[in-house]
């Protein structure tokens, strides 16, 4: 079976280190043949802005055309992996609007608080690669990690109803950086890589989301109760 992997970037520098995390990414991928798509939100003059005519609210709602395509390139795909730098503790407007506009699609607020699922990517892992040019210590006194952590990853694997959510930080990542540091951080990329290439493989991000979808159930039973 061939496993589908989308990795969605959201660095506008091309030479910056983001990217070479994607080619690593892609490498790994690929030597355990399985598919990688890559959608450079930047490159692609993807538009982050979600309007009133989008919001599911709206009567007769449907997905602009470019929403639309992304949304057939989530379906087609069993992970979804987000690269991306922090900037002021936060993704890019970029990435954000990506959440908005397609994550969110046809997504009302009472389908988030249920916890009701994203047909394009409920029962999906969501594996995210984030760097910084600050030390993963002074991000952690300013409760950043943990913050993001619960913001964008917990939030997001929870209520679109994802498989699990796991994330990669890579700090002090700044122009002059040491060569093997590089090397020694691309190398954490494409152990990811492998790992999740194993997982898609026996099933075991299939058995993880099946068993948290059980304890959520459960968890509903009690509070009703």
């Amino acid at each position: 079976m061939m496993f589908r992997h989308l990795v969605v970037l959201a660095n506008p520098t091309p030479e910056g280190f983001d990217h070479a995390i994607v080619d690593a990414y892609r490498e790994a991928v690929a030597a355990n043949h399985h598919s990688v798509e890559v959608r450079d939100l930047y490159a692609l003059g993807f538009d982050p802005v979600l309007r009133t005519s989008e919001r599911p609210t709206e009567s007769g709602w449907s997905p602009a055309a470019d929403v639309a395509a992304e949304l057939a390139h989530l379906e087609r795909c069993d992970i979804v992996v987000f690269v991306y730098p922090i900037w002021f503790g936060l993704p890019p407007a970029m990435l954000k609007g990506y959440v908005e506009r397609v994550l969110g699609a046809g997504y009302t607020f009472r389908d988030l608080q249920a916890a009701s699922g994203q047909s394009v990517v409920a029962g999906k892992p969501l594996l995210s690669f984030s760097t910084s040019g600050a030390s993963l210590p002074w991000l952690n006194e300013q409760g950043q990690v943990l913050s993001l952590k619960e913001v964008f990853d917990v939030y997001l694997w929870r209520g679109l109803g994802m498989g699990q959510a796991e994330h990669i930080r890579i700090d002090s990542v700044v122009p002059d950086m040491d060569a093997s540091y590089a090397g020694e951080q691309l190398e954490r990329v494409r152990q990811a890589a492998d790992k999740a290439c194993a997982m898609l493989a026996d099933g075991r991000y299939r058995a993880q989301a099946q068993a948290a979808l059980q304890r959520r159930s459960q968890e509903d039973s009690s509070r009703t109760q």
